[in-house]
């Protein structure tokens, strides 16, 4: 010990990041009771808010390494949400009712292509507008899981938006992928053009089989009825995730077909955890305050425009494919109508693709960048309200569904 100085707080005193982060997490929490108890809005808009407010005012704290720390819990949200939802999707279902798959491609296709076209005509690169247009596909599986949950919604409509979330996340996933190979070529690289988009669709596919596999196998051993046994499946979730960053592969498509693997793999299927939603909540609550820091008045000067036009036509598109072809896999036009608007959230897999480009090409992740923040700054708060409300109209929500 060399004095005093070391036994006693220094002045002034300057908190860490920790002390900032735990700051947000319980202005979070209290604006989410708030939305819930009194403005009737889902608490997950109350946690978007919060990290947009901390993002704007608090500027010369939250510094890039701050903001690159929190990319290992978005991460772990997103890890947890893709297996559940992956776990949830019933390949049984799907090929008794096709329409239900043609419905969710042609969405999917519909939103790319408007998208990408409408982008380019307003002044956005190709390459930047068909990525957009990738990104603009996802619908959030943490959001949505988040809303069933809050909302204790059930029903058609509820069931066919987990599995077209499912869907769309897959369909997002390899779109970026493939774009990414011609980002590739573009840049002269014609190997990797042919051969990253192939190691990433192959690899990731492998890597999930085993996953699945090895996850039934070890979890079909546990007691049906111990609660903790849903700590192996989150354990091997991060492992899995893990395994993605160390062999550069895709953790959207790994962990959604991972799920998918586990849940068919298994002859006498059980209840999914109730725990392992609880496990993955904080997780998501981080996340959606996170994605609130990056967002800039640079990011909403060069792409503001861009953000906006993204938002309104994806909603359009999807609103539109879902309304066109839904009544033939058995939903009422109501219920078509609620199916569409509740497809909106988009949020932490959007800055996952986003960023992973980015990481590769930071000329061209700039401008993508900045549509991205910009959309999730305005989808995290207007889209949670919008499915909401989606699922109430639809008749879906049980209870007070969350309310007071």
């Amino acid at each position: 010990m060399n004095g005093l100085s070391q036994l006693f707080p220094t002045w002034p005193l300057a908190p860490s990041g920790l002390f900032w982060v735990g700051l947000a997490l319980v202005g979070a929490g209290l604006a989410g009771e708030i939305c819930r108890m009194y403005l009737r809005l889902p608490r997950i808009v109350g946690y978007a808010a919060t990290g947009l407010l901390a993002g704007t005012l608090g500027r010369p704290i939250v510094d890039q390494t701050m903001i690159a720390q929190t990319r290992i819990l978005i991460d772990m949200a997103l890890a947890l949400a893709l297996f559940e939802l992956g776990h949830r999707l019933s390949l049984v279902w799907l090929r008794a009712n096709r329409w239900l798959l043609f419905t969710s491609a042609s969405e999917s296709l519909l939103t790319w292509g408007l998208v990408t076209a409408v982008l380019q005509w307003i002044g956005v690169s190709p390459t930047v507008a068909i990525l957009a247009g990738g990104i603009a596909v996802s619908t959030s599986p943490s959001i949505v899981l988040q809303l069933k949950n809050e909302l204790r919604a059930e029903g058609q409509v509820t069931e066919r938006l987990m599995a077209m979330t499912a869907l769309n996340s897959m369909y997002a996933a390899v779109i970026v992928q493939l774009a990414t190979g011609w980002l590739h070529s573009e840049y002269g690289n014609l190997g990797a053009a042919l051969l990253h988009p192939l190691y990433l669709l192959v690899g990731s596919c492998l890597l999930a089989w085993l996953v699945g596999k090895l996850s039934q196998a070890v979890y079909a051993r546990m007691p049906a009825d111990d609660q903790y046994s849903f700590l192996v499946l989150v354990g091997i979730v991060l492992f899995t995730l893990a395994l993605t960053r160390l062999l550069k592969l895709s953790m959207p498509l790994t962990l959604l077909l991972a799920g998918v693997v586990f849940k068919h793999q298994d002859n006498q299927p059980r209840v999914w955890p109730a725990h392992f939603g609880s496990a993955g909540t904080l997780l998501i609550i981080v996340m959606v305050v996170s994605l609130g820091l990056p967002v800039t008045v640079r990011d909403w000067s060069i792409a503001g425009v861009a953000a906006i036009v993204l938002v309104l036509l994806r909603h359009l598109a999807k609103l539109g494919g879902v309304v066109s072809l839904g009544s033939f896999s058995g939903l009422s036009i109501r219920q078509c109508v609620a199916l569409g608007v509740a497809l909106g959230p988009m949020s932490g897999l959007a800055y996952l693709l986003m960023s992973d480009v980015a990481r590769l090409y930071p000329e061209t992740g700039e401008m993508l960048n900045a549509i991205v923040l910009c959309a999730l700054a305005i989808e995290q708060i207007a889209a949670p309200v919008l499915a909401a409300w989606a699922l109430r109209y639809a008749g879906e929500v049980r209870g007070n569904g969350g309310g007071r």
